[in-house]
């Protein structure tokens, strides 16, 4: 076969599968299962190509979500996590618009071993966090201020990186949602946050019309991937598949911090 056919097709491969992840972890599915995108869809575009391809896909899944979760969201998190989070995403506008595809490369494999770590002792965090669900009082108190610096975090990470996820996680934990509440808060979060990356992306070039073309055509394996993540919760524990998966991320994240 062709060489250059044959990277064609791989690459297709590769671009399916991803996006077939997402959806898988947007149904629940393998715990960070969806942090593993971004560092798989950098060996084929450059880093911010990457996150420019990856942001159009996350930001139709939020509005997708959005609708099943209505007005269930709880509101002070939102009003304490978003104007912070709007701060972090406009500070790494400016490290988005100046760093080279090579520093940002080694920037996403830092966060990248970073959450890979706090998602592989999440049981323990999140038993720290929450030990007694039955308790009424948080198991930390949480004031407000802390919920706009961890907004700020959140922010910088998902732009640069689109791994907001952990630190949302860690801090809802600390509020004794039920669990539909939780995943309301976190998907309108998500919604948020993404919406605010839009024009961020678009001032720093990180959009195109072939982009948006291929992320359309790239769709439909998101909504085969819910549908996959959504059979795989009903019949398989996800511990050990979470396991094997956070350790491939982490040593993706240590190839792209010394590749």
């Amino acid at each position: 076969m062709n060489p250059i056919r044959r990277n064609f097709i791989y690459e297709i491969i590769i671009l399916c599968f991803g996006t077939w992840l997402t959806g898988v972890s947007k149904a629940g599915f393998g715990g960070g299962i969806g942090m593993i995108v971004v560092p798989l869809f950098t060996q084929l575009r450059s880093p911010k190509g990457a996150l420019g391809l990856l942001l159009p896909i996350l930001f139709s899944t939020d509005v997708i979500s959005l609708g099943h979760y209505w007005k269930q969201w709880h509101r002070s998190s939102i009003w304490r996590l978003v104007p912070g989070a709007v701060i972090g995403i406009a500070l790494a506008s400016f490290i988005l618009k100046d760093i080279s595809n090579d520093h940002l490369k080694k920037v996403i494999g830092g966060i990248v071993c970073l959450f890979a770590v706090l998602e592989l002792f999440r049981s323990q965090l999140t038993h720290r966090l929450n030990p007694d669900a039955a308790d009424k009082e948080p198991a930390v108190r949480i004031k407000a201020w802390h919920g706009v610096l961890l907004g700020i975090f959140a922010g910088i990470f998902s732009t640069l990186a689109h791994m907001a996820g952990p630190i949302i996680i860690m801090y809802l934990l600390t509020q004794k949602l039920g669990n539909r509440t939780f995943v309301a808060t976190t998907t309108v979060l998500y919604f948020c946050i993404n919406l605010t990356k839009i024009p961020v992306y678009f001032q720093a070039e990180l959009f195109s019309m072939e982009l948006l073309i291929e992320t359309l055509v790239l769709l439909p394996f998101v909504a085969l991937g819910v549908q996959t993540g959504v059979y795989l919760n009903s019949r398989f524990s996800e511990q050990n598949f979470s396991r094997i998966v956070l350790i491939v991320l982490f040593a993706t994240g240590i190839y792209l911090l010394f590749s």
